[in-house]
């Protein structure tokens, strides 16, 4: 029987974040649009979409959301417990992450590109 994904280990740098369950990633690639009229479809056009790691930190004290904020030109890994991992380099945030009176500190990783490890 094969293992199915079920928790993520998540690091920056080498540097292990306290990510708690609901990580996401995007490999990237190409984005496919179908243009269509006339009751039919004219063809279609692509677009590439940056990589990306979505996460959910635990906002525990030693964890700062500026500081997450900083990290830029990094090296991500995506550690999973089903024994496939993969790698984002150039990682840096897509936007500015938030924090929540909920305990969750969110946001989302943009990189260069994913590969297996």
């Amino acid at each position: 029987m094969s293992d199915i994904l079920g928790e993520v280990t998540i690091r920056a740098n080498g540097k292990q974040l306290k990510t708690k369950q609901g990580a996401t990633l995007n490999p990237g690639g190409d984005t496919h649009t179908r243009h269509t009229g006339a009751g039919r479809s004219w063809g279609s056009s692509k677009q590439f979409t940056v990589p990306s790691i979505a996460v959910v930190i635990a906002a525990a004290e030693d964890v700062d959301v500026i500081e997450i904020g900083k990290i830029k030109n990094a090296t991500l890994t995506w550690e999973g417990n089903n024994g496939v991992d993969y790698m984002m380099t150039g990682a840096a945030q897509q936007a500015p992450f938030t924090i929540s009176d909920s305990g969750d500190i969110t946001g989302t990783f943009e990189g260069d590109e994913v590969v297996r490890v």
